[in-house]
């Protein structure tokens, strides 16, 4: 889901789009100390928990996207847990690197995924129970496919999202992940993912007709950025590793301007 904010920003209004930025920081911003950071990223990332207790106590927190994150948690009623939850996701990253089951995965895309959704639906007003198990089938299928356009990427920094037990169901062993182009046990192994992520956003896709306004705008094109991705494995042949399977911002454009159409009432 974070890879559709800057195509989906741009056409919201201003004040609407400087929350929306900082939540993009924000999650960037976790995901980098996470992934990148030199030194102990279990500190770093503790100390981000520390500083979100610190900005909803009221105080000023050291961390600049946290402290930037004050401009969304004075104009939407955000639970802190919501921001936490993506700290936790990165703090399980540096512990676990390969997911068995396919539940497994799900319960992670319930911390990195789901809390973006969720707080876009605050930013907007319209967070109910009902919009938010929505939005969580549409983070969780954005996540997914994200993880399946970068199945070689992750596996060269040591992380496998592909569950165990699909990969043994397929016959993929994990040096296949390291091949120059997905052999056939392997496309057909993304191939299955794919189109399970894609039911998962097709689950989660009249959201949108419950929206109107900005919120329908933005929404609709974070799903639209989803059916793009999927787009984008399968016209690859479900091979991650020898095509360009990112998507681009003609190709969510797209999709984005056939979903307005499909969802015009």
């Amino acid at each position: 889901m974070r890879e559709n904010f800057p195509v989906a920003l741009r056409v919201l209004p201003a004040d609407v789009r400087a929350q929306l930025v900082a939540t993009y920081r924000f999650a960037r911003h976790v995901d980098d100390l996470g992934d990148e950071a030199p030194g102990n990223r279990v500190a770093l990332l503790q100390a981000v928990a520390e500083d979100v207790h610190t900005l909803y106590a009221g105080g000023t927190p050291h961390d600049a996207p946290v402290a930037g994150m004050r401009v969304v948690t004075e104009g939407a009623a955000v639970p802190q847990e919501t921001l936490l939850r993506l700290v936790e996701a990165n703090l399980r990253d540096q512990e676990v690197v390969r997911y068995q089951t396919f539940d497994e995965l799900l319960d992670y895309c319930r911390l990195s995924a789901n809390p973006v959704g969720e707080i876009v639906l605050h930013v907007f007003g319209v967070a109910t129970p009902e919009r938010v198990a929505l939005s969580d089938r549409v983070c969780t299928a954005l996540q997914l496919l994200e993880h399946w356009q970068d199945v070689g990427e992750d596996h060269q920094r040591g992380r496998v999202y592909l569950p165990k037990v699909d990969q043994q169901r397929f016959g993929v062993d994990e040096t296949d992940l390291g091949a120059a182009t997905a052999g056939p046990a392997l496309r057909a192994l993304v191939a299955f993912e794919t189109e399970r992520a894609a039911a998962w956003l097709g689950a989660g896709a009249p959201l949108v007709s419950t929206l109107r306004g900005w919120a329908r705008v933005a929404v609709s094109g974070y799903v639209a950025g989803g059916r793009a991705a999927a787009t984008r494995l399968r016209r690859a042949g479900y091979d991650p590793l020898g095509a360009d399977v990112r998507t681009t911002p003609a190709g969510v454009a797209r999709a984005w301007a056939e979903a307005t159409v499909r969802w015009a009432g």
